[in-house]
């Protein structure tokens, strides 16, 4: 272990085990596992969001130059951010539930334009060299982490990509380039336009980075483009979705509450129901929001979920979720536009996991997230568009992409399915 990385370990906060803590160092990011300790954090530090527009932070270089929910930038009530005058945002940004973003000694963070971060992504910037920019129209998928000095995409730039639970540590992403889920970019690599990094790969010199014939990056396609611009639209929406919802009641955007309506992709805004019940419960400590159908009563929920837990069906919808066996801290739950998701019972989720649907376009009916009885997904394990047996156990880091998996199946730990072939298990852990 070097210097830099016992440093970021003693930062590191507690989490729930010293299992959850070796995973935590592994990324070199301070993450919380504690979401109410972080919300204290943020009130003390800019206090109550305004109440004339609760959507964005107002009165404060945070915060995007808005002329109505329109063109704000959303910043969910649970985000944490540190040293907020460190901090820029530009406009139509979405930041999802329980992200963490953080500069401290002297480091500086921006995010531009249409950019989105999504939940349970942490972003850390230390030290005067060590700041991270966000360009315009990047993406940071669900639990990815940025480790600054670090540059992804570029101001007026195209799209970027980061994946779900993908690390970039110290390195940049171009303009039109992407990072799979569980990739990780070493300090100092540049990922050039046009490039996309494989799921699982570490990157650690630039000839990996830029030659496809060492077997980690291949060519950014124009479906992978099309995909970008969606998910750019979809979050854009969001924002000005959720900062309408906020003005008109604060409370709707904590805890348990609505979806905000998307004409184009979830067109009616939905209350999640617990055991047959509609639900909302603005001081939950986790968020679950719009048609998520849940077996568990509220009082189960408090006993069985974690911290920085989201269940998010503002995009995707509904979720059919059955009676949770576990949750561990910073889960996360979502599924693209014009998907749906089921989860079975007694299933069990663990550290930084992110279960995830995909489109169902019809032509692709595997695409749509379907996870039986039983099944015990393990710490940053990821599972994308997949149908997975009753019994399943998925090992820690593993990957499973627009695959099926028979009952009692046992996915090693790292290893990386994807349309049902095994490519080799994940590098860097």
């Amino acid at each position: 272990m070097t210097n830099r990385q016992k440093s970021v370990s003693r930062l590191s906060p507690r989490v729930e085990s010293l299992e959850c803590r070796k995973l935590l160092s592994t990324t070199r990011s301070a993450m919380d596992a504690s979401a109410p300790a972080g919300q204290r954090r943020v009130a003390a530090e800019v206090g109550p969001l305004p109440t004339s527009h609760p959507s964005v932070l107002a009165n404060l270089p945070v915060t995007a130059a808005a002329d109505g929910p329109s063109t704000a930038s959303f910043i969910d009530p649970t985000v944490v951010i540190r040293n907020v005058r460190a901090i820029t945002i530009g406009a139509k940004v979405y930041i999802g539930p329980f992200a963490n973003v953080s500069a401290r000694r002297g480091a500086t963070i921006a995010i531009g334009n249409s950019s989105n971060v999504q939940d349970n992504v942490a972003i850390r910037a230390v030290g005067r060299d060590g700041g991270v920019v966000i360009g315009d129209q990047a993406i940071l998928a669900h639990n990815a982490s940025v480790i600054g000095p670090a540059t992804i995409g570029a101001p007026g730039g195209a799209a970027a990509f980061v994946g779900f639970n993908a690390v970039i540590d110290g390195a940049t992403v171009q303009p039109g380039a992407m990072v799979s889920s569980l990739a990780r970019v070493a300090p100092g690599i540049v990922i050039p336009t046009g490039m996309k990094v494989k799921p699982g790969m570490d990157i650690r010199t630039q000839a990996e980075a830029e030659q496809e014939s060492l077997g980690k990056v291949e060519p950014v396609t124009s479906g992978d483009i099309q995909f970008m611009n969606d998910v750019i639209h979809v979050n854009e929406t969001l924002a000005a979705g959720y900062s309408a919802q906020a003005i008109e009641s604060p409370r709707s955007v904590r805890g348990i509450g609505p979806n905000p309506p998307a004409p184009t992709f979830n067109p009616i805004s939905h209350t999640p129901t617990l055991a047959g019940t509609p639900t909302t419960a603005p001081r939950f400590h986790n968020r679950i929001i719009g048609d998520v159908r849940m077996a568990n009563f509220p009082r189960q929920l408090h006993r069985v979920m974690g911290r920085g837990d989201s269940i998010r069906a503002d995009e995707a919808s509904p979720f059919l979720v059955g009676s949770i066996a576990r949750m561990s801290n910073r889960v996360t739950v979502h599924g693209l536009e014009h998907s749906d998701l089921i989860l079975g019972d007694r299933d069990a989720f663990g550290f930084h996991s992110v279960i995830h649907g995909g489109s169902d376009s019809g032509q692709n009916p595997e695409e749509t997230t379907v996870v039986g009885d039983r099944v015990r997904v393990g710490a940053w394990a990821v599972v994308f568009r997949s149908t997975i047996g009753d019994r399943v156990r998925i090992g820690r880091y593993a990957y499973v992409d627009g695959s099926t998996l028979a009952p009692g199946t046992v996915v090693p730990r790292g290893a990386i399915i994807v349309n049902n072939q095994f490519l080799g298990t994940v590098e860097w852990v």
